[in-house]
Order: C-alpha cells, then sequence, then structure tokens
C-alpha cells in the first residue's frame, strides 16, 4: 500500500485533473492533495474532495490492492453504486437522472448518504 507521507486541502490556483473521476478541479476549488510513496517513488495525488470522501463513505479503500485504490476502479465502484441503487426495470437501464460525470455521480451519492444517516 501506499504510505502518505503528506495530505494536505489547498484552493486550486491552477486547474488539475482529479486522479479518481477524471474531472477537472477548477481554480478557486478545494481539494486534496497527497504526498505519497509507494515502491521507493514518491509522487502526488491530487483529487476532488468530494471524490475522496465518497471513496471513504463506500469503503472502497477496503478493497484496493497494495498498489491502492485507481481511478479506474474508483470509477468502477460509483457506476455499481448506481446500478445496484437506481436501475430503472422500466427503461432497462439506470435511472435518467443519473446519468452524469463521475465527479456530479459523486456528489449525488454523497449527498444521498448524508440524507440516510
Amino acid at each position: 500500500m501506499p504510505t502518505i507521507l503528506r495530505e494536505t486541502y489547498p484552493t486550486a490556483r491552477k486547474e488539475h485533473g482529479c486522479e479518481f473521476c477524471c474531472e477537472k478541479i477548477a481554480i478557486g476549488q478545494k481539494y486534496v492533495r497527497q504526498t505519497n510513496i509507494y515502491d521507493g517513488t514518491i509522487y502526488d495525488f491530487v483529487t476532488h474532495q468530494e471524490c475522496d470522501e465518497v471513496a471513504r463513505e463506500l469503503n472502497m479503500y477496503d478493497d484496493c490492492d497494495d498498489s491502492g485504490l485507481d481511478g479506474e476502479t474508483f470509477r468502477e465502484n460509483l457506476n455499481e453504486y448506481v446500478y445496484v441503487n437506481h436501475y430503472d426495470n422500466e427503461a432497462d437501464d439506470i435511472c435518467s437522472d443519473w446519468d452524469l460525470s463521475h465527479y456530479e455521480i459523486a456528489k449525488k451519492v454523497l449527498e444521498e448518504l448524508k440524507k440516510e444517516e
């Protein structure tokens, strides 16, 4: 597993790409920046705060391999959550209001989980 050397929550001064959802982190938006080390390599990992939070809420970190949670697995887990919880049998597809970008899905899932608490 990667070791987190430092975690900060800066405000973006330039656009970044979220490692989880692959959407942009806009200028002025707060985000998560981790400096990690894995297998002798030090690197930075950046993600939307909402993507990090939904990954924690859905226990995505529990099932990852030694290299940690990657974007592809994050997006697959989000898609699975939507499929399981918002499948429309009549349309034989997910409910149309869930046909969103992965970042928007992450925010919507967080909203939904907070209502359940």
